[in-house]
């Protein structure tokens, strides 16, 4: 940090665990942030997660494109296609030798596009290709052109891996070459590869300072490196063929493009120093408008490390505020220069800085244990089989029928990885012949994906509800009634959701920002929820309920009550097939907890 002195203490690999850590966790953090601000218009409503804030929100996403539109919740914290492809060249990394390459291509890539949240088209249609067995640049015609003109931060966004697998060399020559071969995987364009390679360089310098930062001195060092960063690796692009593809591509002159865009960076650089220059007065959008961060090319490779290599520096002393500022850049690609910035400032920084809620994005305890696996270095043995089974587009498709038709116990991903349905979902369609299905899995080693399947309804069928709504018409007599559901007007909807998930381990059927569902249970935000009383009932009035919970272990779960604070009271046994015990809930609701045999959740007035 720029007013702080280091003292943390290197690993085996040259970086401190902190270090690896926090960068790892700070990039899928600022992923989550900035994911909701990236594309408003796919946004469902109106939620409150446009509003700067370091708390990680649920939020609904438009999908499936125009195609075949519908609902997609996104749950509190959870990251899109940057950490899940920084996971992904992470898993590479930890096969030893060149090997990682071919696992890359050949496994890791082509799985990812199972389970993809928001992907890139360049990335996609590379990968599209080593689906197929071929890599992108062999062959003639437009998809070929495709390639080498996609000059997008898809390859910066996933680089980190390599920057703290190589943190220990003292040379970064192996490591400019690997960002390099793992960029040309998808990407042609020099913007692509050259940004990749200065936020690699970036990255790597931070994750071995030990001393205090200088203001600025991360834009100097960069600049001071651009023979190292700026410079292309032969043996990895000659060997197989791709060197020669990009000079057929641009008529002999790949070299000279290249070093135009050197030049492109170099200046974009400099004009992160000029605005670091003005300090404290300087205008942060301005700056950033200037990089380019809000025009056409705000995607590019080369601008979004320019952005977060100033955020970084900008708020070296304020690690949280460089983040914040990146996730709700509106007009920016907001998801992926949050998590650059989030990379870099962690591998300035380490952990102690992030917010707590950080520590609850999605599969946290993974990506720490992810990032301490590749800490470990090249000098480590690496367990990771070379071996992994090689995916095609039949093995996609084998997975995805295998869960249409209900599949059951563990499921193969590659050969090695296994996972297991957690749950399934029909997210709610926004055309009349829209069908989705989705399932949320958890691999073995603990990272949790979801597969979605899109189809057409039969035009002669009509829709039927989705199964996680859990509502279901009642057969009823003219003299009878049933209770189908009931809502709770709540004030604090995130503090009740998160009492009574963590008290009960209650799964949602229904969240989005202002109303979550249990089944015949819901909380619906107090400011939101429509009054029909006639003013009876007065706004916000809550705590006037008294809710009954069946649980199976009544002594665990009064520990957890107790464990949130809640006014608990005795457990009282009223004989060996009844026991229960009573408490409020943040509302004051009165909670009745019983180990016997009723209804799972009953309410009574």
């Amino acid at each position: 940090m720029a007013d702080e002195k280091h003292t943390q203490t290197p690993g085996p690999a040259g970086c401190s665990r902190a270090k690896a850590e926090g960068s790892f966790i700070a990039l899928a953090a600022g992923d989550a942030l900035g994911w909701p601000q990236e594309f408003p218009k796919k946004l469902i409503g109106k939620p409150e997660s446009n509003k700067p804030s370091l708390e990680l929100r649920s939020w609904m996403r438009r999908g499936g494109n125009q195609y075949y539109p519908h609902e997609e919740p996104i749950r509190r914290g959870e990251y899109s296609d940057d950490t899940q492809l920084t996971l992904a060249v992470a898993r590479a990394r930890l096969v030893a030798g060149d090997s990682w390459w071919t696992v890359l291509t050949r496994t890791e890539l082509p799985l990812w596009t199972l389970y993809e949240r928001g992907g890139g088209g360049a990335t996609k249609r590379a990968i599209a290709c080593w689906l197929k067995g071929a890599s992108p640049w062999s062959g003639a015609g437009r998809d070929v052109k495709r390639y080498f003109d996609a000059g997008g931060n898809g390859v910066a966004m996933r680089v980190l891996p390599h920057a703290i697998f190589y943190a220990g060399a003292d040379n970064p020559a192996l490591l400019i070459r690997d960002v390099i071969r793992d960029g040309v995987a998808t990407h042609g364009h020099p913007r692509a590869l050259i940004g990749a390679a200065a936020y690699a360089f970036a990255a790597w310098w931070l994750l071995r300072a030990d001393k205090t930062i200088r203001f600025g001195e991360l834009v100097d060092v960069l600049l001071e490196g651009q023979k190292t960063w700026g410079t292309l690796p032969e043996k990895p692009s000659s060997k197989n063929g791709w060197l020669d593809a990009a000079n057929r591509q641009t008529s002999g002159d790949y070299e000279a493009l290249w070093s135009n865009v050197v030049s492109e960076m170099t200046q974009l650089l400099e004009q992160v120093r000029t605005g670091l220059a003005a300090g404290a007065i300087g205008d942060d959008d301005e700056i950033l408008r200037g990089i380019g961060c809000f025009g056409k090319s705000k995607g590019a490779g080369t601008v979004s490390t320019a952005a977060s290599v100033y955020l970084c520096a900008r708020y070296a002393a304020q690690p949280t505020q460089a983040v914040l500022k990146a996730a709700f850049a509106h007009g920016a690609d907001t998801d992926t220069i949050a998590a650059m910035t989030g990379g870099l400032v962690g591998a300035l920084a380490g952990s102690d800085w992030m917010s707590t809620d950080w520590l609850s994005v999605q599969d946290c305890e993974y990506i720490r244990t992810m990032a301490n696996a590749v800490a470990r270095g090249p000098d480590a043995t690496q367990e990771r089989p070379r071996d992994l089974r090689k995916i095609g587009k039949k093995d996609i498709d084998s997975l995805i029928d295998s869960l249409a038709q209900g599949h059951k116990g563990k499921l193969d991903l590659d050969g090695v990885r296994r996972s297991e349905i957690i749950d399934t979902m029909s997210p709610k369609p926004l055309s009349k012949t829209t069908l989705a299905q989705v399932w949320q899995i958890r691999t073995d080693d603990g990272q949790t994906i979801y597969v979605t399947k899109l189809g057409r309804r039969p035009k002669d069928k009509k829709p039927k509800k989705p199964e996680t709504d859990r509502q279901v018409t009642l057969s009823v007599t003219p003299h009878e009634a049933r209770i189908s559901a009931i809502k709770l007007s709540v004030a604090d909807l995130n503090g009740m959701v998160r009492f009574y998930e963590s008290v009960f381990d209650m799964k949602p059927t229904k969240k989005d920002s202002k109303f979550v569902s249990y089944g015949v249970l819901s909380f619906v935000d107090a400011r939101y929820a429509a009054d029909i009383s006639g003013k009876a009932v007065k706004n916000g009035e809550t705590g006037r309920s008294r809710i009954e919970v069946c649980v199976g272990d009544l002594d665990a779960t009064f520990a957890r009550a107790k464990k949130a604070g809640c006014v608990v009271q005795p457990i009282k046994r009223m004989s060996r097939e009844q026991s229960f015990f009573q408490c409020r809930d943040l509302e004051g609701n009165i909670i009745e907890v019983s180990a016997a045999k009723r209804p799972l959740l009953e309410l009574q007035g």
